[in-house]
């Protein structure tokens, strides 16, 4: 029950502010936890549309593509986090 508490406690955060990046990351995690990838998805896609440049997103949502047996989708959110993180180190 403590996901599902701290699920709805994300889902409050993310009305009152629906730009909240962490939130919907956090939110993402939770769902894959227990099993609701449809929903992890939906979370870390809307927080790529947000922020575009965290890899973390990518690598999630490549994880939970590949748990719903999408192997292409997941190598490209896992490429695009790689790329992200070498990006980074140029910075």
């Amino acid at each position: 029950m403590e996901e599902t508490d701290a699920i709805a406690n994300s889902t409050r955060a993310i009305s009152v502010n629906p730009f909240n990046v962490l939130e919907y990351k956090k939110r993402g995690t939770l769902n894959a936890d227990i099993g609701k990838y449809k929903e992890a998805m939906e979370d870390y896609s809307k927080a790529i549309e947000i922020y575009p440049r965290d890899a973390g997103c990518f690598f999630n949502r490549g994880t939970v593509k590949l748990n719903l047996g999408d192997i292409e989708g997941a190598k490209e959110d896992f490429k695009t986090a790689t790329i992200l993180n070498l990006s980074a180190i140029d910075e």
